[in-house]
């Protein structure tokens, strides 16, 4: 497919939530997409999306099941203008922390580096992050929920966790590793400056908001975020929370960073910050929780009265370091619009799982 309009953009993971919403967000502004996935029964996933019907000719898709060989990115970045590299790894209790985890991270990365250096028409490429890499697994459960350090556009990764090396201890060790190796790693490219394309990083809050990709309310509980679960159903508390975002809102981040138009080489930050920016509280995330917990009593009465939402109240994530300031981002990419607050994201999958639930009960009737 010959790219058209602002270019074509390659977008791995492009299945996923953080993807197949990128890819959305990249089609109707003006892109075409390379779908990039792993396995081919993902292609028919995406198709079966119906926003992506109307962009059928601008969409088409590469398989690479392997992303830790090497070259495992050339075919697929073959011609294309810009990157989205959101494929990652869930750290999962059984997952191996090396094999699983820290290399699939690390060698993915290198290989979107040199796929995207050989291409010759790369001008742009987007990493997603996450905020593991800002703290160390070694500390335990002890970061409390004050929120009293600033996660913006320069934090800094943690060092300890970007030194770790395999073999690793345990998936959670894999995880903030790997991320913070690629944070620091990205970071150093970027200010040598010897890239034949500019390098934007992107650091998400916990993504929350509905997938029309689900089509059934049990589907929508296991697609659920853990915060919205704990919110909605009253699940256990999540480990850690940095910050809140929207999956739209991230997409938007995640395109809107590939142009130099809106940012040129020479501004771009060390990241972008995806997630709405925390107000100072007085009692750092459980207030801010219990406001939340309040309005979805508030928007849900009947459904809070009959059990079908059981609030989680009380059970606000257990480290809660960072206070988000995504200042510099929204200006940058969003027009100086506001990313979606926690409570309306929240209010958001809460109105789309009832929506499944009362479309289940008119089909059995």
């Amino acid at each position: 497919m010959a790219s058209e309009e602002r270019g074509l953009v390659a977008i791995t993971g492009a299945n996923g939530t953080i993807g197949y919403a990128s890819v959305l967000h990249a089609l109707r502004t003006g892109y075409c997409v390379r779908c990039i996935v792993r396995r081919e029964d993902a292609i028919s996933e995406i198709k079966a999306g119906p926003s992506l019907k109307k962009f059928a000719d601008k969409v088409e898709y590469a398989i690479v099941p392997d992303n830790t060989l090497p070259g495992a990115y050339d075919k697929a970045l073959k011609e294309v203008d810009f990157v989205v590299h959101v494929a990652g790894v869930w750290p999962k209790p059984n997952y191996h922390p090396d094999n699983e985890i820290w290399i699939p991270f690390v060698k993915s990365m290198e290989n979107i580096l040199s796929a995207s250096k050989k291409s010759g028409t790369v001008k742009r490429v987007v990493f997603t992050q996450a905020g593991a890499g800002l703290v160390n697994p070694d500390d335990g459960d002890t970061l409390g929920t004050a929120m009293d350090k600033i996660l913006d556009e320069y934090v800094k990764p943690n060092a300890a966790s970007a030194a770790f090396r395999p073999p690793l201890k345990s998936p959670h060790h894999a995880y903030c590793g790997a991320k913070a190796y690629c944070m620091t790693y990205l970071k150093d490219l970027k200010t040598k400056g010897d890239l034949p394309f500019s390098v934007a990083q992107v650091i998400p809050g916990t993504v929350m908001g509905p997938s029309e990709l689900v089509k059934t309310a049990e589907d929508a509980k296991k697609h659920m975020d853990r915060m919205s679960t704990t919110f909605l159903f009253n699940t256990p508390k999540p480990r850690y929370a940095f910050g809140f975002v929207h999956v739209d809102d991230c997409a938007r981040v995640h395109v809107e960073a590939l142009d130099s138009s809106l940012v040129p080489d020479s501004d771009l930050p060390d990241w972008f910050v995806a997630a709405a920016t925390t107000e100072p509280t007085r009692n750092g995330i459980e207030e801010i929780w219990f406001r939340v917990a309040d309005v979805v009593k508030k928007t849900f009465p009947e459904e809070v009265a009959n059990d079908t939402f059981k609030i989680g109240r009380e059970n606000w994530p257990i480290n809660v370091p960072f206070r988000v300031d995504s200042g510099k981002t929204e200006k940058m990419l969003m027009g100086g619009g506001k990313f979606k607050s926690l409570s309306e994201c929240v209010m958001g999958i809460g109105e789309w799982y009832l929506g499944l639930l009362e479309k289940e009960t008119r089909t059995l009737k």
